[in-house]
């Protein structure tokens, strides 16, 4: 992202304060994995989407006095001892060229800066962003800097930034577009690579590497969410998450996958046959998804509301299984669709925004056709991702393989 993109974000967001206020947001810090050792560093959502800056204890302060708003970032300064053990940290000039922030703070004056905001500058009130999941933590910083606040400062009223930033990351500038659309080829490229390479008896790990490994043929280290590669009867279990078994000669392979480009994801699912070629309960099956799909993808557009899209997925859905003798009451679908086929995409997979509010130009979400019936030994879903447009949405992964042509035709044309 250009960092004019930072910059305005920051403007939205300080709109929200009155005068004598501030706002406080943390990239977030490692996570202990064991001995000596860390998880990868993953920053906050929020935090980014304000900075652009992924490294580990870092803050961005915003205080409005009057009309007027300073930002001041405080990060963890460059130290070529720790570095050699560390690794590299930015220097001020390439995180003012991030983030278009012009003053720059060592991370341990924080405190003494927010004392001095909320002992003698007037500051009424302190805006924390507090993750809606977060409290289910064993560890919350926000959560743990506002009881070290209202401890200190029972006079200073708290609030809560998140639902603002929420808000906001739902409607898609045209900058996160451009990203989740390069996204999109590059996981359009590792969905292509998965069914040219599928044969019976290969491991679901060895197509698991070969995602990867077209990932990271365009520049991509890491995918958007663990990836999901089932064969047989694992694709009942909707997030399956070791892919350790080998897939037989007639059973479906599920991929549900997707890269990321510039931090923003994409998330899709395709399925096809180990052998290249549907049988026909597999297709009969994966033509009743298909359609639920694309109903819903009709039905898309501004102004209509998220919860009329799963009852069409059902509906469509019903028809056709009692079309092929499965089910005879709407009633009973709850046995074979078992998730909503809806969920925001950005920064985060499963995208934060929210659902009350009507469908809004510039959204992008999923369209996610399950199907899955165990007495056939069949599950499968369909899951695309759309942008909302003036007067429908685009399906922004059309590229990508769907139909049983298109698939089979891909399978044959092995490399």
């Amino acid at each position: 992202m250009d960092k004019n993109f930072y910059v305005e974000n920051r403007q939205k967001t300080a709109a929200h304060m009155t005068g004598n206020e501030a706002m406080l947001f943390f990239s977030g810090e490692g996570v202990r994995k064991t001995a000596d050792e860390n998880f990868p560093f993953f920053t906050n959502r929020n935090f980014l989407y304000l900075t652009g800056v992924k490294q580990e204890q870092s803050a961005l302060l915003l205080q409005k006095k009057g009309d007027l708003v300073s930002e001041c970032l405080f990060v963890t300064k460059p130290d070529l001892e720790r570095e050699v053990w560390t690794g590299r940290r930015f220097t001020d000039a390439e995180i003012n060229e991030i983030s278009g922030v012009n003053e720059i703070e060592d991370i341990d004056t924080l405190n003494r800066r927010v004392n001095e905001l909320l002992s003698f500058q007037n500051i009424t009130t302190l805006w924390l962003c507090f993750d809606a999941l977060a409290s289910e933590r064993s560890f919350d910083i926000e959560r743990e800097f506002a009881k070290q606040i209202q401890g200190r400062y029972p006079h200073i009223v708290v609030k809560n930034s998140y639902p603002l930033l929420a808000a906001m990351r739902k409607i898609k500038a045209p900058g996160e577009i451009d990203a989740i659309r390069k996204a999109m080829k590059i996981t359009d490229a590792g969905i292509r690579r998965l069914m040219r390479v599928a044969k019976p008896g290969m491991m679901e790990y060895e197509l698991e590497a070969e995602f990867n490994s077209e990932l990271a043929a365009h520049g991509q280290r890491r995918t958007a969410f663990p990836s999901i590669i089932a064969g047989g009867e694992r694709i009942f279990y909707l997030h399956y998450t070791t892919p350790m078994s080998a897939v037989a000669d007639g059973e479906l392979i599920l991929s549900d996958v997707g890269a990321a480009y510039d931090e923003y994801c994409t998330d899709i699912s395709r399925v096809f046959p180990a052998n290249g070629h549907f049988s026909e309960r597999q297709a009969q099956i994966y033509q009743v998804a298909y359609a639920a799909n694309r109903a819903i993808m009709e039905q898309v557009r501004p102004g209509i509301a998220f919860q009329t899209l799963n009852p069409i997925c059902r509906k469509v859905s019903f028809d056709g299984l009692k079309a092929l003798g499965l089910l005879n009451d709407i009633a009973d679908i709850g046995k074979y669709v078992w998730h909503g086929a809806v969920h925001h995409v950005g920064l985060d997979t499963h995208d934060v925004g929210g659902y009350e509010q009507p469908i809004t130009e510039n959204m992008i979400f999923t369209v996610d056709a399950g199907i899955y019936v165990r007495e056939w030994g069949i599950g499968l879903r369909i899951e695309d991702n759309v942008l909302v447009t003036a007067d429908g949405c685009e399906n922004l992964s059309a590229e990508i393989p769907s139909t049983i042509e298109e698939i089979e035709n891909l399978m044959a044309d092995k490399v």
